[in-house]
């Protein structure tokens, strides 16, 4: 979760206008990053959309489960019953999940990051360019 925290920290840091990454594609990323996703619309998501929604998941990550107690996270009785025979087996499937989720959104904040800094890059060189 750590190394999210700092992903995210970093994106933050170094993209000081957004919306630079409108209508920026996360294709040009490479393969690391949209080819393991599983999200069925992450083609359609540009950029912007992606620092949006790291952020916004950093925030609810930082204020706990507390935010998200006003969304239906209720659970049948016989899902309950199941579910307290395998506490540990339940408890290793979710600290899987959650890793998972955090290693490509990690990807992803860098990935933002990156690109980011190659678009900045470019506007400087198209700066230089225009001063000669």
């Amino acid at each position: 979760m750590e190394g999210y925290f700092s992903a995210v920290q970093k994106m933050e840091q170094t993209v000081m206008f957004p919306s630079l990454l409108l209508g920026v594609s996360m294709e040009d990323q490479g393969d690391d990053v949209n080819g393991n996703s599983t999200d069925r619309d992450s083609s359609d998501r540009d950029l912007y959309e992606y620092y949006i929604l790291l952020k916004s998941i950093k925030l609810t990550a930082e204020g706990g489960l507390g935010l998200l107690k006003d969304k239906s996270l209720h659970l049948r009785e016989d899902e309950v019953e199941e579910q307290k025979d395998d506490v540990e087996g339940l408890f290793r499937h979710h600290v899987s999940g959650l890793c998972h989720v955090l290693t490509e959104l990690t990807r992803r904040a860098n990935a933002v990051t990156s690109k980011y800094n190659e678009i900045m890059g470019q506007i400087n060189q198209n700066e230089m360019a225009l001063r000669w």
